[in-house]
């Protein structure tokens, strides 16, 4: 058994040659062209270096997205929340196009409410597009800075008002006070998710992420589960449900459920949450054209499997 990790881009950017030929594949050990993964990142100047990776990231996560709805993985993930109550009031970590925003739409409703958070403003934009929503301010913005390391701030006054479908833009890693009182004037939610935490291949050059020692990309994920339990401790009400979805590869299924179960136990002891789900749902990666490439996609014989982790908040 094997977990797989959103990605296989943060852990090399810093020490990557680039090979003479765009078409050879990429040093990260993606499986992409060069041309299509850190080529367009490496060739940013520093000034330019995180819109060019948000952007690249968004424009390829949306081969992934695309190709899980039309799997229809979105609406499954949805409807396991629904096997243990009803969701109207619901916050999305990491929204990124929207897809999965459709799909929890229908469980929040038309007088319910649904808020979608990223900290990837090409994402957001995307995910406004796609639900026919007015694209929320920019809250973070790139600091100057020497070389090729960068700060960001945040910009006060850029919170959206009051509506059935929200987006926000805000970095679940970083301290960011008016968000926090924002969020917890809209409380108490029924549910918070987190499905398939991602990363932009320039989030190693991020000061504040340098100092937090998330240097690869499982610990990204790590760190990511973490701040989404202790949103979701804030905000949920109680028996509200977080749900964490990763990814895994097995040709034992029980064995993966028992480990994802293990791992969930380990993160309730930063929450006041019980475990009380693990489901399956078996998928496919795409495999050709822009896309977020996936470690372990390829292994033949191990299939794919979203696994989702349902957790409850407890008094």
């Amino acid at each position: 058994m094997l977990l797989v990790a959103q990605s296989r881009c943060h852990d090399y950017l810093a020490a990557m040659q680039m090979p003479a030929d765009p078409t050879a594949p990429c040093p990260c050990s993606s499986g992409l062209p060069y041309r299509e993964c850190h080529k367009p990142i490496l060739d940013a100047s520093d000034a330019e270096l995180l819109d060019v990776s948000q952007r690249e990231y968004a424009r390829r996560w949306e081969g992934n997205a695309s190709f899980y709805e039309a799997q229809g993985l979105y609406g499954h993930l949805s409807a396991h929340i629904l096997k243990f109550g009803r969701a109207r009031r619901v916050i999305d970590v990491g929204c990124g196009r929207g897809q999965g925003l459709v799909d929890l739409r229908k469980l929040t409703g038309e007088t319910g409410l649904l808020v979608g958070i990223d900290e990837n403003p090409h994402c957001l934009r995307a995910a406004a597009q796609l639900l026919h929503l007015t694209s929320p301010a920019t809250r973070i913005v790139r600091t100057p800075a020497h070389g090729r390391a960068y700060d960001v701030q945040m910009v006060s006054g850029m919170l959206p008002q009051m509506a059935p479908v929200v987006l926000v833009q805000a970095d679940m890693l970083r301290p960011d006070l008016e968000f926090e009182d924002w969020i917890g004037t809209l409380a108490p939610f029924d549910a918070v998710t987190l499905w398939f935490s991602g990363v932009h291949p320039a989030r190693q050059y991020d000061k504040f992420i340098q100092e937090l020692s998330v240097d690869s990309d499982s610990n990204h994920r790590m760190a990511n589960d973490l701040a989404a339990m202790d949103l979701a401790g804030s905000v949920l009400r109680v028996g509200g449900l977080l749900q964490i979805v990763s990814r895994g590869t097995t040709n034992d299924e029980s064995r993966l459920i028992d480990e994802t179960t293990n791992t969930m136990q380990s993160l309730t002891q930063h929450g006041p949450f019980d475990v009380v789900d693990v489901e399956l749902h078996r998928y496919q990666e795409p495999m050709t054209g822009p896309r977020i490439a996936v470690g372990a996609a390829g292994i033949s014989g191990h299939p794919l499997y979203a696994v989702s982790a349902i957790l409850r908040r407890r008094l």
